[in-house]
């Protein structure tokens, strides 16, 4: 049965995404928005449960924040972190409660950049030229790594525990998922006409540290005993649960195509 719900919510959700990321424009700002809105959301309740209380302002802050990035410079975008930062500290200062008040900071910080600046380079790659087939083998190569690591590591994944983040991930798995993203990039390269470089940096961005952003997410998750990040997707868990590879992706992968532009 869950697997039945996972195949029906990716039938749905995997030709709207690509079709969205192919697109551009206003409405790939808006899933970003959205996928922003809800992970700040998300990364709110599994602080809770540490009991570090983030003010409900973040969520919509964070959202603030990712059109700053998106659409303005250096100055704005220090203004929108200080604006945020004045209106989400502001109650601390009112009620005079410094009880938590480093960890509050410091995991509003966290949740501004790990949700707003890093997803907004999914945006600035559409922005890049070639960028909407750039973007769309972006997100179709963590999906393959993440199903090539999966299933190779339920087969074969003899070596676990490597990754005490996630014991279940084994080493084996680990490898097929760069292999299938080294295979699938250079495909990609030349289907979309991709030089070797781009190919290249396409592969290190998923194969690597796609799957670092996955062990990451889990090892937030493992610090506070839970499994998903919420039940929001049936079959699939939250909404971090389904980007944290590309959170991570994106952003490398943006910064190296103007690295070796």
């Amino acid at each position: 049965m869950e697997l039945v719900k996972r195949l029906l919510i990716a039938s749905f959700f995997i030709p709207a995404i690509l079709f969205i990321f192919y697109t551009g424009g206003i409405a790939l700002f808006s899933f970003i928005a959205l996928v922003v809105f809800v992970q700040t959301y998300e990364l709110r309740e599994i602080f809770l449960i540490k009991g570090i209380e983030l003010s409900l302002l973040s969520i919509p802050a964070s959202v603030f924040v990712f059109a700053a990035v998106i659409f303005y410079s250096f100055p704005q975008i220090l203004a929108a972190l200080l604006l945020v930062f004045i209106l989400v500290m502001g109650k601390d200062l009112i009620s005079g409660r410094s009880q938590g008040t480093f960890n509050r900071i410091t995991a509003t910080i966290f949740s501004m950049i790990y949700t707003a600046f890093f997803l907004a380079a999914v945006y600035k790659i559409r922005l890049l030229d070639s960028g909407a087939f750039l973007i769309i083998s972006l997100i179709s190569l963590i999906w393959i790594t993440d199903s090539a690591a999966y299933f190779v590591g339920r087969a074969f994944g003899n070596h676990r525990g490597i990754f005490k983040a996630s014991p279940n991930k084994s080493l084996e798995g680990y490898f097929a998922g760069v292999l299938s993203a080294l295979i699938g990039a250079f495909a990609a390269a030349w289907i979309f006409d991709f030089t070797v470089i781009q190919a290249i940096l396409l592969a290190v961005s998923v194969g690597i540290f796609g799957q670092f952003g996955d062990l990451f997410e889990s090892m937030l998750k493992r610090d506070v005993g839970i499994k998903d990040s919420s039940s929001i997707l049936p079959g699939h868990g939250g909404v971090l649960d389904r980007f944290d590879s590309l959170q991570i992706a994106a952003p490398v992968f943006y910064l190296l195509l103007l690295f070796f532009k």
